[in-house]
């Protein structure tokens, strides 16, 4: 039998667990720390946005991971640095916590005061990077894609740099950069041409003997498209050209690769690096080292597009 005063201890060992179970459920006494939701904009460099898909998904992945609210926003005019000046000044203007920019003009953006973290996905690497900076060396892109380009075409056949010489990005200039560099020290004919989808082929094909060929070297992953739909549609001129190279990853792309329109093709793994850019802001905003990273870049062939590891690259699962 349990005494009169034991019943009593009983009775106020249970209230006492029931109070402090109400008190910890209700954060009376554990509170979860709240987490800042940062926002973060990102302004890249033209209106291609369809080449960010990967990117975008990154993105996606880190902000659910680190709290964060993206927000994407594009130029109106392509390669116009003064209008992405006044971009980013407008977003910390409204109130974004950190911005991540891809430069038109890597010098003149870079140089502009910011009271706000900026993560920049530079087209070069700088002596000093800074902190959170994402590094896309596009001059070594150009030199792996014209090597490899060297050791399948036949010594005697000339290149073709197809250009946009009205909106040529930063990105653009040393990717070319880097490609010429390679052709002129093999000795390599080279022929730059601005490139317009009324006349550049036809009038390049025009020029070539019966069983002369010429082989295509896209700037961009716009051109790189606009040429490929152009000899599917004219297989007349794809007759004469002994192969078409570039970089991107556009469905398109991909398509054409897969196709046998495209041979070969440069690219960066943007998912990685859209994810790795989101997180560098972060740890800029919560004062954590973040160490300039260095963008790994990967030359792709028909032959090895559905590896697995190309394919985890080139189509990631969020």
């Amino acid at each position: 039998m349990i005494g009169k005063g034991g019943r009593w201890l009983i009775i106020l060992y249970v209230a006492f667990l029931t109070v402090l179970f109400l008190m910890c459920s209700t954060d009376l006494i554990i509170r979860e720390p709240e987490r800042k939701i940062y926002q973060i904009a990102v302004i890249i460099e033209d209106n291609r946005s369809d080449n960010y898909s990967n990117f975008r998904k990154g993105m996606d992945q880190a902000a659910k991971e680190f709290n964060v609210d993206v927000h994407f926003i594009t130029l109106y005019d392509k390669a116009d640095s003064g209008q992405q000046m006044e971009l980013m000044e407008r977003e910390q203007q409204d109130g974004a916590d950190a911005l991540i920019v891809v430069p038109v003009d890597e010098e003149l953006v870079m140089g502009k005061a910011m009271t706000i973290p900026v993560v920049f996905l530079q087209p070069k690497i700088m002596e000093n990077p800074g902190d959170g900076t994402i590094l896309i060396d596009y001059e070594r892109m150009g030199k792996l894609l014209a090597n490899e380009m060297q050791n399948e075409i036949p010594t005697d056949c000339p290149v073709w740099m197809l250009t946009d010489t009205a909106g040529q990005s930063g990105m653009d200039r040393l990717f070319l950069k880097g490609a010429d560099a390679v052709f002129s020290e093999k000795g390599r004919t080279v022929f730059v041409t601005a490139w317009d989808p009324e006349t550049v082929l036809r009038t390049a094909m025009s020029a070539l003997g019966e069983n002369e060929k010429v082989v295509l070297f896209a700037e961009n992953p716009e051109i790189l498209t606009e040429v490929s739909g152009l000899l599917a549609e004219n297989p007349i001129a794809a007759e004469h050209v002994g192969g078409l190279y570039g970089r991107g990853n556009t469905v398109p792309i991909l398509n054409s690769l897969d196709s046998g329109r495209i041979s070969g093709i440069c690219v960066t793994d943007d998912f990685s690096i859209g994810y790795l850019s989101v997180r560098a802001a972060v740890q800029v905003l919560e004062r954590a080292d973040s160490i300039p990273v260095t963008a790994d870049i990967y030359y792709i062939e028909k032959k090895n597009l559905r590896e697995p590891d190309y394919e985890k690259l080139l189509f990631p699962i969020e």
